[in-house]
């Protein structure tokens, strides 16, 4: 058992001495800062705080490492361009961009161009076409959800009034019922305390 400190008996505790730093760190448990306890290399720098696990994020000040053209190509993969067509605008936008091309080209050469231009038309036509054709489908589906969100909201707003109009209508008649109740048991004492029975 731990002695009493009241006890003469207890050993007595020696307080540290000036002496070498190897005696010292022996007698107390922390020296110098308590992060280095926790570094693998002694007297290593700790790491980052504010660094996040596996992460880029760096709020300390730190430069994170700059992504490359390598590391966004090993992003991309096959799967994406074979399903891009499933992707929303892009199919309108595609075909509005191959016809437009067709006719530009095909317009620009009957007018005389030489094909090598007529084709640049054509290309450029694409782009612009398919570019505008997409920003065009864009906004409108954008215009398109606002509308479903305030029909949405328009129609709950009116499921709620319907429901408290219910409500009120039950509570009316539930106080109306109520009262002729309390009116007839009201008229039923009112013949037991006559003199006269019916």
């Amino acid at each position: 058992m731990a002695g009493d400190t009241r006890d003469d008996n207890s050993p007595q505790r020696s307080t540290p001495s000036s002496t070498s730093g190897d005696e010292r760190s022996e007698s107390l448990p922390y020296q110098g800062k308590v992060y280095e306890i926790f570094n693998a290399a002694p007297g290593a720098p700790p790491e980052n705080a504010n660094v996040l696990p596996g992460g880029a994020a760096n709020t300390a000040g730190g430069r994170p490492k700059d992504a490359g053209i390598i590391d966004a190509l090993k992003t991309v993969k096959l799967e994406e361009f074979m399903e891009v067509h499933k992707k929303p605008c892009v199919r309108d936008s595609f075909l509005t961009g191959i016809l437009s091309a067709f006719g530009m080209g095909s317009f620009r050469a009957v007018l005389g161009a030489p094909i090598p231009k007529a084709c640049n038309w054509a290309v450029g036509t694409f782009c612009l076409a398919s570019f505008m054709m997409h920003e065009f489908c864009q906004r409108r589906r954008a215009l398109e959800q606002a509308t479903m969100k305030r029909a949405t909201e328009i129609i709950d707003r009116k499921k709620l009034e319907k429901a408290r109009k219910a409500e009120e209508a039950r509570s009316a008649r539930r106080k109306a019922r109520e009262e002729a109740e309390m009116l007839k048991e009201a008229e039923q004492g009112k013949d037991k305390n006559s003199w006269k029975y019916r």
